[in-house]
């Protein structure tokens, strides 16, 4: 007998049914408008081995990201370079001193405020020079860089021109943080993603899927480890 799969069914314009498995563990199914739950509820059923095993996996991610802790000793990547977090002592200015992130607070939460703002720091001083640089060497002229705590995206391009990029792109590879760049930069030209914005992009950065792949994976570790 197949095991009882709670889930939650969200209906669209569509014409197949799919399954998900959230990161919590939840299970959410796809389907087409009008169709019955008898048909959904067997599809789900049909599928619970599947789900079971995505449930396994997701519940061990999250007890993952769950148990991560910003301690002494801890390597940390930040703008291409490694860092050992290290707790400021008296006199010490919270932020990157030599080859140590110096980090403040006694409890979890408040190391992960002291890592976010010296993760903001870095990033606006590093980014709109990089931008400036970039800009210039590829042709673009962008009206001005913003840098934001988006969590979902790595940067975006208003109507205006303005580029705005998240601090948690200080994490990622140079060549990741460079790519991000260039695609805002693309933005000021082509306000979508045409064949004409991608050669834009593939012009000046052949190997810009690489980056794309370095950025996944990333958002993956930021996750399991709640940055």
């Amino acid at each position: 007998m197949a095991a009882v799969v709670e889930y939650t069914v969200t209906y669209a314009k569509r014409r197949t049914l799919a399954v998900y498995v959230r990161p919590d563990g939840r299970v959410e199914v796809r389907a087409p408008r009008g169709l019955s739950q008898r048909r959904i509820r067997e599809f789900v059923e049909a599928k619970s081995g599947w789900i079971a095993a995505r449930q396994g996996e997701a519940l061990a991610r999250l007890r993952q990201r769950e148990s991560f802790r910003l301690e002494a000793g801890t390597a940390l990547s930040i703008l291409g370079k490694e860092y050992i977090l290290a707790l400021a002592g008296p006199g010490e200015k919270p932020g990157i001193a030599g080859e140590r992130l110096l980090l403040s607070g006694q409890t979890e939460e408040e190391r992960r405020r002291s890592l976010e703002e010296a993760c903001r720091r870095a990033a606006r001083e590093y980014l709109p020079g990089r931008v400036e640089e970039l800009a210039r060497g590829w042709g673009f002229s962008p009206a001005g860089v913003s840098v934001t705590g988006a969590r979902t995206r790595w940067g975006s391009c208003s109507g205006k021109n303005r580029l705005n990029f998240s601090f948690r792109l200080c994490y990622a590879p140079l060549e990741a943080v460079d790519y991000v760049i260039l695609h805002e930069l693309a933005h000021t030209r082509e306000h979508n993603h045409s064949p004409r914005f991608w050669r834009l992009v593939e012009e000046r950065m052949p190997g810009y899927r690489r980056a794309e792949e370095q950025l996944r994976a990333l958002q993956r570790e930021l996750w399991l480890r709640g940055l």
